[in-house]
C-alpha cells in the first residue's frame, strides 16, 4: 500500500498551533495552581470551621458539666453543713433544684452499702439492695475523691428512660458523726443529645463522646435499647489521643477531630465527611473548567487572528509569486508586515526586475538567434537544387527550348527574390504561395512533368500576413520523400481556408506516405536539432513548427497526418491577422513588369 504523502503545514497554521498550545499550556498550569491553592484553602477553611464547631460544642459541654459540678458542690456543701442531712428540709432544697431544671432527672444520696439516704425521686426506696452493683456506684467508691460521668443507662431510680449519671463520694453529718455517702445526679439523656446534635459539621456529620477507656458515652447513631453502636471507627479514634486526622472508613474519606472535655475523662469526637466539606469545590471546579475552555477557545481565535495578521504579507507575497509563475510580472513591494517581510518583499521586487531584464535579454537574444538561423538556413539553398536547375537550363538552351529556359530562369529569379523578401520576415499569403509556385514550376520542369500541382487561395486571404518559408519546405518534403518514388503521376494540392479566427494551409500529396513512428519523429525535439537534411533545403518541419509557436503561440503550428501508401497531409495553422496593404511599384524584368513590395 502506497504511503500517503504528508503535506507540510503553513506558517500561519504552525504559528496558530504553537501559540495556542503554549498559551493553553500556561493557562492550564495557572488553573491547576489556582485549583491547588483554592482547594487547599477551602479544605483548610472547612477543617478549621469544623474544628471550631467541635471546640464550641466542647465549650458548651464543659460549661454544662461545670454547671453539674456546681450542683454537686452545692449538694456536697449542703450535706456537710446540715446537722441532720436526712431531714425534709434538705430534700426540699434538692427538689427545688431539680424542679428548676429540665436536664436534671433526680438527685439521690446513698450510703456506702447502697441504701438511700435522701432522694428527690418518690420511688427511690424501691431500689434498695441493687444499687451497689451499678457501674456508677462502683466507680464512685473505687475512685474516692473523684467524680465520674457514666452513661447512657437506664435510670437507677425508676428504671424508665435513659440517663447519664454523675457520681462521686461526699461526706454528710449524722448525729454529729461524719459519714461518707455516694452522690448520684441523673441527667436527662436528651439534654446531652440535643447539646451535641445541635452542631452541624456537614450534611451527615456528627459528634460523639467516648470515655478515657474507649467506652462509648454518647453517639447519635447508637441503638439506645441495647447500647450497640451500628458502625463506628472506635479503634482508629483510640489510636489518636488528641488532634485531627483524615482517614477512610467504609469507603468514605472523613475528617476526625478529637478534643478532651474539661473536668471529665471524656473525649469529644467530631466526624465530618470530606466529600461534603469539599462540596463548594465542585461549582468552583466546574467554573474553572468552563473558564479554561472559554479561555482556550478565545486564545485559539486570538492566535489565529495574530497568525493571520503576521502571515498576511507572506500570503500576499506567495500569491504574487504564483502570479509571476503565470507570467504576470506586475508586482510592487509591500510596506506592510514585519521588517524581515518588508526586506524580503523589496528583495523579491528587485529580483523580479532582474528577471524581467534577463527575460527581455533572452527573448531578444533568442529572436536574433532564430533570425540568424533562418537567415543562415535561407542562405543554404541546396547546392544540388541550384546545380540541377542550372544544368536543366543548359540542356534546354542546347536543345533550343528558349521558352523553357526563360520560364525556368524567371521562376528561379522569383524564388530568390521572395526568399530574400528585402529583409522582411512577414509576407502575405499571396507572396508565400507565389514563392511555392515558382519552386514547383522549377521542380516540375526538372522532373519532366512527373507530378502536377494545384494552389487554391481565396481572394480575401491573399493579403493575410504570415511568416515566410513555411510552405516550401513542406512541398519539398512531399516531392523528395513522397512523390519521387511513385510510378504514376504525383499530385500536390495546396488549399487555404478560414477556420474560426484562424487560417489553415493544407498541403496534401498522394505520395508513398509514412508509418506512425516516422510521422511522430518529424516534430520531435531531436528533429529540431537537425537543421539540414541530405535532400532538403535545410528548413525542417520541426523548425517550421517551432517558428510558428514562437511567433504566434503554442496553439499554432503543424499537424501531420499520414499512412503508408495513402499519402501525407500537413495542416499549417496561423492566426487570421489584419491584412497587409502592400505598396506596389513597377519594375521591368526582361521586358516584363514585375511587382515588388516595399
Amino acid at each position: 500500500m502506497k504511503k500517503k504523502e504528508r503535506r507540510p503545514l503553513s506558517i500561519r497554521t504552525m504559528i496558530a498551533i504553537s501559540m495556542a498550545v503554549i498559551i493553553s499550556f500556561f493557562v492550564l498550569i495557572v488553573i491547576m495552581i489556582i485549583t491547588v491553592f483554592v482547594s487547599g484553602a477551602i479544605e483548610d477553611n472547612a477543617m478549621q470551621s469544623t474544628s471550631e464547631i467541635v471546640t464550641q460544642v466542647n465549650n458548651n459541654l464543659s460549661t454544662y458539666i461545670n454547671d453539674i459540678i456546681d450542683v454537686s458542690d452545692y449538694v456536697r456543701d449542703l450535706a456537710r453543713t446540715t446537722s441532720s442531712f436526712e431531714t425534709g428540709e434538705a430534700r426540699t432544697r434538692l427538689e427545688s433544684i431539680v424542679n428548676s431544671r429540665d436536664d436534671l432527672v433526680g438527685i439521690t444520696v446513698f450510703n456506702m452499702r447502697g441504701n438511700v439516704i435522701i432522694s428527690t425521686e418518690p420511688h427511690a426506696e424501691d431500689t434498695e439492695g441493687g444499687i451497689s452493683s451499678e457501674l456508677w456506684f462502683r466507680r464512685a467508691i473505687a475512685g474516692e475523691g473523684d467524680f465520674f460521668f457514666t452513661g447512657p443507662h437506664r435510670s437507677s431510680m425508676d428504671g424508665n428512660g435513659y440517663v447519664i449519671s454523675y457520681s462521686t463520694v461526699i461526706s454528710y453529718r449524722n448525729a454529729d458523726h461524719a459519714m461518707q455517702a455516694v452522690l448520684l445526679i441523673e441527667l436527662n439523656f436528651n439534654a446531652v443529645a440535643e447539646l451535641l446534635d445541635s452542631a452541624h459539621l456537614s450534611d451527615t456529620g456528627y459528634i460523639y463522646i467516648i470515655s478515657n477507656d474507649g467506652g462509648l458515652v454518647y453517639h447519635p447513631k447508637q441503638r439506645i435499647m441495647d447500647d450497640v453502636l451500628i458502625h463506628e471507627d472506635i479503634a482508629g479514634v483510640n489510636e489518636h489521643v488528641f488532634g485531627s486526622y483524615i482517614s477512610s472508613f467504609e469507603g468514605r474519606d472523613r475528617l476526625t477531630i478529637i478534643q478532651t472535655v474539661g473536668q471529665t475523662r471524656w473525649r469529644l469526637v467530631g466526624i465530618a465527611f470530606m466529600d461534603e466539606l469539599l462540596e463548594p469545590l465542585k461549582p468552583f471546579r466546574i467554573t474553572l473548567v468552563i473558564i479554561m475552555l472559554l479561555s482556550i477557545i478565545a486564545l485559539i481565535a486570538l492566535s489565529s487572528s495574530i497568525s493571520r495578521y503576521i502571515t498576511k504579507p507572506l500570503r500576499e507575497l506567495e500569491m504574487n509569486m504564483r502570479r509571476i509563475q503565470t507570467g504576470d510580472f506586475s508586482y510592487t513591494a509591500t510596506s506592510e508586515g514585519s521588517k524581515e517581510v518588508e526586506s524580503l518583499s523589496r528583495s523579491f521586487s528587485l529580483m523580479i526586475v532582474k528577471i524581467e531584464e534577463l527575460m527581455d535579454k533572452v527573448r531578444t537574444t533568442e529572436a536574433l538567434k532564430r533570425q540568424r538561423e533562418l537567415d543562415a538556413l535561407q542562405a543554404k539553398i541546396n547546392p544540388h537544387f541550384l546545380y540541377n536547375t542550372l544544368d536543366s537550363v543548359v540542356w534546354m538552351a542546347e536543345a533550343g527550348d528558349n521558352q523553357g529556359v526563360v520560364k525556368m530562369i524567371t521562376a528561379l529569379a522569383s524564388l530568390f527574390r521572395i526568399s530574400i523578401a528585402k529583409g522582411h520576415d512577414t509576407i502575405t499569403l499571396k507572396e508565400e504561395l507565389s514563392h511555392v509556385e515558382s519552386y514547383l514550376d522549377i521542380q516540375s520542369m526538372r522532373y519532366k512533368d512527373k507530378f502536377r500541382f494545384t494552389i487554391d487561395l481565396p481572394e480575401n486571404l491573399e493579403n493575410a500576413p504570415t511568416i515566410k518559408l513555411i510552405i516550401q519546405p513542406i512541398v519539398e518534403n512531399s516531392i523528395y520523400h513522397g512523390i519521387k518514388y511513385l510510378q504514376e503521376e504525383g499530385l500536390i494540392e495546396i488549399r487555404v481556408r478560414e477556420k474560426d479566427d484562424d487560417i489553415e494551409i493544407i498541403v496534401r500529396d498522394n505520395g508513398i506516405g509514412m508509418d506512425e513512428e516516422t510521422r511522430a519523429s518529424l516534430l520531435s525535439k531531436d528533429s529540431r536539432k537537425k537543421t539540414v537534411s541530405s535532400d532538403s533545403n535545410g528548413i525542417g518541419l520541426a523548425n517550421i513548427d517551432e517558428r510558428l509557436k514562437l511567433s504566434y503561440g503554442e496553439s499554432y503550428g503543424l499537424v501531420i497526418k499520414s499512412e503508408l501508401d495513402e499519402g501525407t497531409t500537413v495542416i499549417i495553422t496561423i492566426p487570421h491577422l489584419e491584412p497587409i496593404q502592400p505598396v506596389v511599384k513597377k519594375t521591368v524584368l526582361h521586358g516584363k513588369f514585375d511587382e515588388e513590395r516595399d
